[in-house]
């Protein structure tokens, strides 16, 4: 059995490889953001309706990539509210940003930010969004449990998606929608590709 320091040991070289060929990665995807934004924005606009971000709030978006998703939101909180665009390569995050300036939004703040290991407080945002990120993360059930810890909980049920493979359907576009405490889009059930509730 593999004990938590050797699964520590592994995960670092692991992560620093993840990190250098997505912020290898970076230029290009700026180079073509139009293209991609227009490929993968159905899944956003679906990911948006579910999470129904509301005035005011605080929205996080995890392994951003170029933030469009997070974009989207931004303009649903409007000015009392904030969008926290991240991702643990500082390229994708330097290329979010502008992205950010290219279109126009002025309520997101920018941050590089492991999803398995978040700098933030327990209960700090109201939604978390992740585009199809937890399926590409090395510890995706940390991941998880980290989105769990910085929700904050709410009283009413709102559906998530859990975009990983074995949850994806024959699209592989992501999962059905499953009820959870917490209004994320992308909201963590106890364990990847299972239902629950935050804890």
């Amino acid at each position: 059995m593999t004990s938590p320091g050797e699964i520590s040991r592994q995960h670092d070289p692991a992560s620093g490889r993840s990190r250098a060929i997505w912020g290898a990665v970076a230029p290009g995807w700026y180079a073509q953001r139009e293209e991609l934004w227009e490929t993968t924005r159905p899944v956003s606009e679906w990911m948006i309706r579910k999470l129904d971000p509301q005035l005011g709030d605080t929205v996080l978006e995890l392994a951003a990539g170029l933030g469009d998703t997070g974009f989207m939101a931004a303009r649903l909180v409007g000015e009392r509210g904030r969008v926290i665009i991240t991702d643990f390569a500082p390229e994708m995050v330097a290329a979010a940003r502008q992205r950010a300036e290219e279109i126009g939004v002025e309520n997101a703040e920018f941050r590089v930010l492991d999803a398995e290991r978040m700098d933030l407080g327990t209960g700090s945002v109201d939604g978390v969004l992740c585009r199809l990120g937890y399926m590409l993360m090395i510890d995706p059930a940390r991941a998880c449990a980290e989105t769990r810890r910085v929700l904050r909980p709410v009283r009413r049920p709102a559906s998530g998606a859990m975009p990983c493979r074995p949850c994806a359907g024959p699209s592989g576009a992501g999962s059905t929608p499953r009820p959870s405490r917490s209004r994320a889009a992308s909201s963590p059930p106890a364990s990847p590709c299972r239902s629950g509730r935050p804890s």
